[in-house]
């Protein structure tokens, strides 16, 4: 089965990779907000970068978890809102300088919050798309082998059958078990036979 590239760029892989890179990206906004936070209370630069990498790193992972697992419809309108929010204070819009300034801020920042929102939809989309379609080849593989199943219980049975009606010495087939029993007497492949016989 061979793949055509835009059934790979439409693949669970490919979303899943944009989400860890839109996550990666959240991260270090966070972390960059958290810096100038963290600025005035740890004095450390080592320290402070370290609190706000791990901080930002932990809190992204909650927001995915979070975006893909649950089940209230307004938290990803509300994580994206508030990713917008941050952003915006990210490119520090209530300094700007000029109205041109703040729309590109603004615009970028509420962009952004929507591709956001999108990529972690069609990702959980696509994760249930998956996970449907497997459940539907494992019914089918189930159903096919109890077809098989069923087929080779109707061939044991024909099997038992057969066996009942056929020869054990010579495997000649007999049309019913008295006839059966009437050849076994005078088989010649019984020993019984080749006793007398001889």
């Amino acid at each position: 089965m061979s793949y055509k590239l835009e059934d790979k760029m439409t693949s669970l892989r490919a979303v899943s990779i944009a989400v860890l890179l839109y996550i990666f990206g959240y991260a270090l906004k966070i972390s960059v907000l958290l810096v100038e936070v963290l600025n005035p209370i740890i004095p450390n630069i080592i320290v402070k970068f370290i609190a706000a990498g791990f901080t930002g790193v932990a809190l992204s992972t909650g927001l995915l978890i979070v975006s893909v697992n649950d089940k209230n419809k307004y938290t990803p309108y509300v994580i994206a809102l508030m990713d917008a929010v941050m952003l915006l204070l990210v490119f520090n819009i209530l300094n700007s300088k000029s109205i041109n300034e703040t729309l590109t801020s603004s615009f970028i920042s509420f962009f952004m919050a929507f591709i956001g929102y999108q990529l972690i939809s069609v990702f959980v989309t696509k994760y249930k798309q998956t996970i449907s379609e497997k459940q539907q080849a494992i019914s089918e593989i189930n159903i096919e082998c109890s077809e098989s199943l069923q087929e080779l219980n109707e061939l044991k049975r024909e099997l038992r059958e057969v066996k009942q009606t056929t020869c054990g010495f010579c495997e000649k087939e007999y049309s019913s078990k008295n006839a059966l029993n009437a050849h076994v007497g005078r088989c010649k492949e019984n020993p019984k036979n080749k006793k007398v016989a001889a």
